[in-house]
């Protein structure tokens, strides 16, 4: 059986819960919340599976895969009896370049968006010492030196910008692809959609819709992914410990970030 060390609201962890649904695959939870700071939580052999220490990490057969999208790859090729990438050469490569695109920016504007809109408040209400003790032991460097930036100066991050940008090209480029075809790539369902749909479902939970509402096709592939029972039982049934800050921060974020997406 496969054990899946992961927390409710983790993007990277959402895709990978939502790929075991979709594939029906009897797993085992383990709860390892890297966000709320507390590293005294993490499995003594957890930098073995991970050697960033973040979530989300598969064990299966006695061997630990990190890195949500090679996580992604692993599993259709491990239970390949339901397969989530297309079937010609074409569109499995149109697959990994939308997959790409997570790699190449927008995970890291995501963590830029959420630290700079909500969990900076998280983060300062656990203390100046817990902060310090947090970043001392990550070993994502970018992730540690954006995180110090994003805590301290908030809103007025001057990371925050460029990573609205990003989810704005993002948006508008998955917008005109799924103008003419169902799916990022091809005809079929795939990983692709998989791994990016969990950002919308991020950005919304900060109150974000609106600055999409216009994007038609993008919000029709949106709900028929939400739709879909395995979304329900991977992202939902999960729900999110930091819902009410993020309705609560997120509305009172909403002017300064609409200006910024439209600038």
């Amino acid at each position: 059986m496969l054990t899946l060390y992961h927390y409710d609201r983790s993007t990277a962890a959402q895709r990978v819960r939502l790929l075991i649904e979709e594939k029906q695959l009897p797993w085992k939870s383990v709860i390892v919340d890297t966000a709320r700071g507390d590293v005294a939580q993490l499995p003594d052999n957890y930098h073995e599976l991970n050697p960033k220490g973040l979530v989300p990490v598969v064990e299966n057969n006695g061997t630990g895969i990190a890195e949500s999208n090679v996580i992604l790859e692993y599993l259709d090729d491990a239970f390949p009896e339901t397969s989530f990438r297309p079937p010609s050469a074409e569109d499995r490569a149109r697959m990994r370049q939308w997959m790409k695109r997570i790699d190449d920016g927008v995970h890291v504007a995501s963590r830029t968006i959420g630290v700079c809109i909500v969990n900076r408040f998280i983060y300062l209400e656990r203390g100046e010492d817990q902060i310090k003790k947090y970043h001392a032991h990550m070993r994502d460097l970018v992730r540690r030196d954006n995180d110090q930036v994003n805590i301290s100066m908030g809103l007025e991050s001057p990371l925050l910008p460029d990573a609205l940008k990003v989810f704005r090209w993002l948006f508008e480029d998955m917008n005109a692809r799924l103008e003419n075809h169902d799916w990022l790539a091809g005809d079929a369902y795939s990983l692709a959609d998989i791994a990016l749909v969990v950002y919308l479902r991020r950005m919304e939970s900060f109150m974000m819709a609106p600055l999409w509402a216009h994007l038609d096709h993008l919000n029709d592939w949106y709900q028929r992914i939400a739709n879909r029972p395995a979304y329900h039982r991977a992202v939902e049934e999960w729900g999110d410990i930091t819902s009410a800050k993020r309705t609560e921060h997120g509305a009172g974020a909403f002017e300064t970030i609409a200006k910024l997406w439209t600038a």
